[in-house]
């Protein structure tokens, strides 16, 4: 049996390391690694569009701005800002996934220490938690 630290003190005793083999795991890994390039793309273009409006901005000074267009570009502004700050996350999240993947323990959740089904990882390549754990845990969120 293995000890592991998880979050804040807490420790977890794991039955075994990752039950999955190689050949189960490679997909998971270049789809992590697929999304991981995605989100670093999305993430520099939406940084380079707010660099571009911005110098837009200095150079169409004379043209004429109402409250209304004012307001949808301020919407606009926001709508870009949260899709990107969704993007971070779920970077932090598949960079995550990529670090338990390389130390041994990706598929085992990291509150209960069991394995995460293999579909939910299919489905969901960065997911942390076993399905019960994630359930409670967006419950509690709620």
């Amino acid at each position: 049996m293995t000890q592991i630290n998880w979050q804040a003190g807490e420790r977890h005793t794991l039955i075994g390391m990752n039950t999955f083999d190689e050949k189960t795991l490679k997909p998971l890994r270049v789809a992590l690694t697929a999304r991981e390039a995605e989100l670093v793309g999305e993430i520099t273009a939406a940084r380079e569009a707010d660099i571009a409006a911005a110098n837009a901005i200095g150079v169409a000074t004379t043209d004429v701005n109402d409250f209304k267009d004012q307001a949808s570009s301020q919407e606009r502004a926001a709508l870009q800002d949260a899709e990107v700050q969704r993007d971070r996350n779920e970077l932090a999240d598949v960079r995550a996934a990529l670090a338990r993947l390389n130390v041994g323990t990706y598929g085992i959740c990291i509150d209960c220490a069991k394995t995460i089904d293999l579909p939910r990882l299919t489905a969901i390549s960065a997911a942390a938690r076993c399905m019960a754990c994630q359930t409670q845990l967006e419950a509690r969120a709620v």
